[in-house]
């Protein structure tokens, strides 16, 4: 059974949190080993994937605890207190994640108008491997964003694919759009 599943247990978590409450560090650090599996199940429940991440994660929601302790209004429930701040702190982590790669979408896809040939390979590396983690999209949409990424006009690239100007440039904002609705869906924790 998980922390605190039991009446005894739960009147044992009670007490260590008001001792924590109190000041009493040690009882604050028994708490956090004890619900440690479930803060951990929880970020990664929540759509955190890298242990490295879970482990700064884990530090952060035991930050928020010992501020927020005394917010808690029983006790025993500590045990859903304390997963509640570990699944606001995963979903705080991936709108993060989210942003960021939206705006590095953003600049990347920009990145033809960049002058100067090392940033414009950095952003070209970013852009490659922020498609990689954006685990099931189509060739297509990669073809196309590393070709405009790699300055090839619309005029080009609608020649080797067939198609007219028109067409590409509605292709090109379906492919944005989509992967906007992704980082969306991530922002919004699914």
């Amino acid at each position: 059974m998980g922390a605190a599943n039991r009446p005894s247990e739960w009147q044992a978590t009670a007490d260590l949190v008001e001792r924590a409450r109190g000041g009493d560090e040690p009882a604050f650090t028994e708490l956090l080993q004890t619900h440690r599996a479930a803060i951990t199940s929880t970020l990664f429940a929540c759509g955190v994937r890298q242990a490295e991440t879970a482990r700064d994660l884990a530090q952060e929601v035991a930050i928020r605890a010992w501020r927020h302790l005394g917010d808690l209004d029983e006790p025993r429930t500590f045990t859903a207190w304390v997963r509640r701040i570990a699944a606001n702190a995963a979903r705080d982590h991936l709108r993060r994640v989210a942003v960021r790669r939206e705006d590095d979408l953003d600049a990347a896809v920009n990145v033809a108008d960049d002058d100067d040939p090392h940033a414009r390979a950095e952003r070209l590396a970013e852009l490659r491997l922020m498609l990689a983690v954006l685990d099931d999209e189509d060739a297509e949409t990669v073809e196309l964003l590393v070709a405009k990424a790699n300055g090839e006009s619309i005029a080009s690239m609608a020649e080797r694919l067939g198609i007219s100007d028109a067409a590409l440039k509605m292709r090109l904002m379906r492919v944005r759009n989509r992967l906007r609705q992704r980082l969306d869906e991530l922002r919004a924790g699914n």
